[in-house]
Parts: C-alpha cells; sequence; structure tokens
C-alpha cells in the first residue's frame, strides 16, 4: 500500500517504519529544508525485548505523492489548525497541513493526532473536505541518540473512525487497518472514534499540562499549588467530556484513581520500576510541548464555552502555563 505520513517524529516514525519494514510504500512529507536529510530512521519498542527497527533511506518528501493511497497525519496538535481567529500554524515553510491536503490526491486523510471538535471543524474547513479521525495505541519519545523508543499498549488497538471520511474511502481505510495489524500495530475501524478521542484527550489535558505548568515531573510533585489546580481542572473536564462524547474505558478508572495520596508514591514506584517512563513524560508532555499545551487548552476552553461548562481551576492552569512562556 502506498501511504504518505506527514509528520517524522516520534509517532510518524513509528507507524512509517513499522510499515515500511513490511513492505509497504511510504513517503513521510517534512519540511523543505529536511527533504534531503540522509539519516535512518531508528524505532525501538521498550515493552517488546527492546524491538528495533531500522529504514536506512527514509523516503522524504515536501508534498504528498500524487500516487499516494492514503494519508496520516502525525504532527503536534498546534501544527493541526488555527485557534479561533489565530494564524494558520504552519506544518511546513510556507505551508500548512490544509495546504498539504489541498493540493494532493483524493484519498483518505487519517489524523492520527488528538483532535478536538474545533480543531476539526477548522481542519475540514481549510482543507476542503472530511477527514478521518483515528487514535493510535502508540506513544513514544526521541531520545538523546536521535531514537525513538515507544510503547505499544497492549490492550489496545489503533482505531479509525470508520464514519469518518467519505464513504467511497472505506475500502481504503479497511485495507489500512489490514496493513497496520499484519505490521504488529493492532488496528481496526470502529464507529465514534473522532467522538472518543475528543472526549478521552478532553478529561486528561489537565494531568498532561500541570507537567508542562510544573516545570517537568519532579518540580511538579513538589508544587503542591499546581497539583491542585490541575486536579480540580481535572474533575471539570470529565464533566466536559462526558458532553463531548464516551471516554477510553479505563479513562474514568484511571482518573478517579489519581489524587495527591495516590501520585507521588506512584511516581516514587515509577522512579524505580520504570525511569524511562519518566523520560518519557518529560519529553512528551513537558515543557518542551509549551505550544501544543496553549493550543489544546485553549480548545478545551472553547469547548466548555460551547457545552456551558464552567472551567475555572483550567482557566487558572492555563495562566500557570501562559507564565512560564516568558522563560522559554
Amino acid at each position: 500500500m502506498r501511504i504518505s505520513i506527514v509528520g517524522a517524529g516520534a509517532l510518524g516514525q513509528v507507524y512509517g517504519v513499522r510499515l515500511a519494514a513490511q513492505g509497504d510504500d511510504v513517503t513521510f512529507v517534512v519540511r523543505p529544508e529536511r527533504v534531503d536529510d540522509a539519516r535512518p530512521f531508528v524505532i525501538e519498542q521498550v515493552n517488546s525485548a527492546d524491538r528495533r527497527d531500522t529504514l536506512e533511506r527514509p523516503r522524504l518528501a515536501a508534498d504528498i505523492p500524487a500516487d499516494a493511497e492514503v494519508v496520516l497525519v502525525t504532527v503536534r496538535f498546534d501544527q493541526l489548525a488555527p485557534g479561533p481567529g489565530g494564524a494558520a500554524p504552519r506544518a511546513a515553510e510556507g505551508r500548512t497541513v490544509a495546504d498539504l491536503i489541498v493540493r494532493g490526491p483524493s484519498v483518505p486523510v487519517v489524523v492520527l493526532t488528538p483532535l478536538l471538535p474545533p480543531q476539526r471543524a477548522r481542519l475540514e474547513e481549510a482543507a476542503l473536505r472530511r477527514i478521518t479521525p483515528a487514535m493510535p495505541s502508540v506513544s513514544g519519545y526521541l531520545d538523546e541518540r536521535g531514537v525513538v523508543r515507544y510503547w505499544i499498549v497492549g490492550f489496545a488497538s489503533t482505531l479509525i473512525d470508520d464514519e469518518g471520511g467519505a464513504p467511497a474511502e472505506q475500502p481504503r481505510l479497511e485495507e489500512l487497518a489490514r496493513r497496520l495489524t499484519s505490521a504488529d500495530l493492532p488496528a481496526r475501524l470502529d464507529p465514534d472514534v473522532g467522538a472518543q478521542n475528543a472526549a478521552t484527550t478532553t478529561a486528561f489535558f489537565p494531568l498532561i499540562a500541570a507537567i508542562d505548568a510544573g516545570g517537568g515531573t519532579s518540580a511538579l510533585l513538589d508544587n503542591e499549588g499546581v497539583l491542585g489546580t490541575a486536579l480540580e481542572a481535572t474533575r471539570e473536564c470529565m464533566a466536559l467530556a462526558d458532553r463531548v462524547g464516551a471516554v477510553a474505558p479505563w479513562t474514568k478508572l484511571l482518573t478517579r484513581a489519581i489524587g495527591p495520596f495516590t501520585l507521588k508514591p506512584g511516581f516514587a514506584l515509577a522512579r524505580v520500576a520504570a525511569p524511562e517512563a519518566l523520560r518519557f513524560l518529560d519529553a512528551h508532555f513537558g515543557p518542551k510541548l509549551h505550544a501544543q499545551h496553549l493550543a489544546m487548552g485553549a480548545a478545551v476552553l472553547e469547548m466548555g464555552r460551547e457545552h456551558g461548562v464552567s472551567l475555572p481551576a483550567l482557566e487558572r492552569l492555563m495562566g500557570l502555563i501562559e507564565g512560564r512562556t516568558g522563560a522559554r
């Protein structure tokens, strides 16, 4: 299958390298200045006896090839679509994700990045077409060697919304799910993935954003004010998530178990039993993704206004994050 992946960060590399390893024709769409980068892509699965895959010569392009059969979008949330009244974010020099889609072939566009309703609406409006939301089952980060270290969630599949795109796109979406599954990335088409993705992202956002607001996981645990605000904001966002859609089954159990008396012992245990998981949290959700947190927080607050859900604790949390901007 000919697959184009917009973005070559951790998520894009994991999906692209695994697909290419089984013989699929994969092109990574990157910024023009990266097209001539000759470095290989190396990925290592942490929870599979350190499985390692290398794509020695990844095919890089500045635009989606005309013969692509499906497009996967894996850029950061803040690169997907403009916020309310904001300028369009640039996925590549002088171009947005929507520009790439408009200029590309008329094929299914599957967005693996968490996608909230305001961003989805603006992206579809700018791209002049429907897109297909998806929920990845992969988490990873780029380590100091330039290698992507990643985990595949064993109890979850990559979910692709079976009603997200145009009806004529269904056969290619089904083929994509088969190709991912054969690449040991279990995937399936499911109804209401867009709503489930939005609800789950909304529920967890305060806990993710708190790592940035606190200056990293270790500093967060020592900051009672930020931690308390994040836990209060999580309760607010759970109420909003219930208005948006059905959260992933494990979400409510996990958020209910998280509290001031469980977080610190949990992190202390993780430092001993799974120290790399904490490095991942700092790399994937920490201050390095400041722009993403600001964009996602603005989207969640926008959804709160639309659904009539008050989010004062989340507003305070976002104020703390915005206050860190000057330190960057």
